[in-house]
């Protein structure tokens, strides 16, 4: 099924430069409707009570001399990123289709939006390092173009800065993992890149240190963490609306998901020795954020820089290294997933009415527009964390997972938490309570409105029904935690 997607993905954005101007965007549309329709599908084939094994396994030899192979396979954890991929896709064609910002050169848009899907669903499902690596490159690249040619005014500048942050990042990455290929020829006398055999490897120290910290550089300036965070408002301010949508809501949590998948399990040593460190770090991020994002006055670099704090959320929950926290760190994952693509869309719509990203010019104007309204109130309180929304789950349990510690870390979380609810309290005053004398502004319809839907009503459904979703990933998360402290002799 997964190799399936890659190549339905592929073709669908190869014909894009083909058909015609005007059908090109139906096109789109049609193809990720279909690949969301496939991942929901191949549920029916997953088997839920080993969610944390690898399951819908293919392999295909690509280089046998270098053990180099196109291995795909996913567990609930990266299944559950799937349907993210899927999902918020769906929602950035939708809300083209209605998005005068980029009605020029359809052709390439859309091919490298379905490029974009492509290298996420190959991130996601694969079990090659090597592979991983290739498509996790591959999102850079559409990604550059998409920012480049449809963004907003200093759109140059920002794709150029965007594209050299994440791939010299990425060089780090390469290295890493050409390491541990080196390693595991020598421990095993052929060179292999199969995550599950990399697993196996017994690192000095020293070396799992090195490496450790090759992959710690990758991904901490792709999720971002402060201080490598500067890439991410620029990206953000400059990118059209669904170029922002994929990458918050997907191309971030690329750098979560394999600090998961990669440093925290293939590095276990190393990684319980950083605990302090990647906790702090994480409250750190989120702190500091929170102040950055409630003295910006645009609102897409306001967007981006709430973004980064949640992100502090995910890594600090992760690196609790506990089963609720690893549960914490996931849900987070997904649940800013939709509320920053809700968010980067309520700046977009504003911007399609107001002509302008200026937060003092929005005053007001969402009770103006009572549809658009409910959408921004559902992702908003949701994003703060209230009972009923999608974040309230995820900053719950990472503030229990950090009682399991002391009751001082876990009352450090909630006072970040009570900073990243402050901003999102600003932006809710600035929006239904501030008045500002204005013209009636045209309410959300059409595809802006169910793209936008999209992305608002699963928020409320993980807030009501968390359950439908922590079963993709609880078992993975007790998983993670057994294994990592039997190699770590934690017992």
């Amino acid at each position: 099924m997964l190799s399936s997607l890659l190549i339905l993905c592929a073709v669908g954005a190869i014909l894009c430069l083909i058909l015609k101007e005007s059908l090109v965007k139906w096109w789109a549309l049609s193809v990720s409707l279909l690949l969301t329709l496939l991942v929901f599908a191949g549920l029916f084939w997953f088997d839920f009570s080993k969610a944390e094994s690898f399951q819908l396994i293919e392999s295909y030899s690509i280089i046998k001399e270098l053990g180099v192979s196109l291995r795909l396979g996913v567990d609930g954890f990266s299944y559950l990123m799937l349907i993210l991929t899927v999902l918020t896709s769906t929602a950035s064609i939708l809300w083209s289709l209605g998005d005068y910002q980029v009605s020029k050169r359809q052709r390439e848009y859309y091919f490298w939006l379905l490029m974009t899907e492509l290298g996420l669903i190959g991130v996601f499902s694969s079990l090659d390092l090597i592979v991983f690596y290739v498509f996790y490159e591959l999102t850079l690249v559409p990604m550059f173009f998409v920012i480049g040619i449809w963004g907003y005014s200093n759109k140059v500048y920002s794709a150029t800065k965007f594209f050299i942050y994440i791939f010299v990042s990425s060089l780090f990455l390469l290295l890493g993992i050409s390491a541990l290929a080196i390693s595991h020829l020598s421990q095993k006398g052929y060179y292999s890149f199969s995550y599950q055999e990399l697993m196996s490897l017994r690192l000095e120290p020293g070396f799992e240190l090195f490496v450790f910290l090759l992959f710690l550089i990758a991904f901490a300036v792709k999720t971002p963490l402060v201080p490598f965070h500067t890439w991410l408002p620029d990206a953000h301010g400059d990118a059209p609306t669904a170029g922002s949508v994929l990458l918050a809501a997907v191309l971030l949590k690329m750098g979560t998901y394999a600090l998961l998948r990669f440093n925290v399990v293939l590095f276990p040593q190393i990684t319980t020795a950083f605990v302090p460190i990647m906790v702090l770090w994480g409250i750190l991020s989120i702190t500091l954020s929170a102040w950055f994002t409630i003295s910006q006055t645009n609102i897409k670099r306001f967007v981006a820089y709430s973004s980064i704090s949640h992100m502090g959320f995910v890594v600090s929950a992760m690196f609790m290294l506990n089963s609720v926290g690893i549960k914490a760190s996931i849900t987070e994952m997904f649940a800013h997933g939709l509320t920053s693509a809700g968010f980067f869309m309520m700046a977009g719509f504003i911007y399609s009415r107001l002509s302008t990203f200026d937060l003092s010019m929005s005053k007001g104007s969402a009770i103006k527009m009572p549809v658009f309204a409910i959408l921004v109130g559902m992702i908003a309180f949701s994003s703060m964390g209230l009972p009923g929304g999608s974040s309230f789950w995820g900053k719950f349990l990472t503030i229990l997972s950090a009682s399991q510690y002391t009751t001082n870390l876990a009352i450090l979380v909630l006072i970040a938490s009570f900073f990243s609810a402050v901003y999102v309290l600003y932006l809710v005053k600035n929006l239904y309570l501030d008045s500002k004398k204005e013209a009636d502004l045209k309410d959300i319809t059409g595809p802006l409105l169910y793209g936008m839907a999209l992305m608002s009503i699963p928020t409320i459904l993980v807030g009501l029904l968390p359950s439908l979703f922590f079963v993709f990933y609880d078992s993975y998360s007790k998983y993670v935690i057994s294994y990592l402290f039997k190699l770590a002799g934690g017992g």
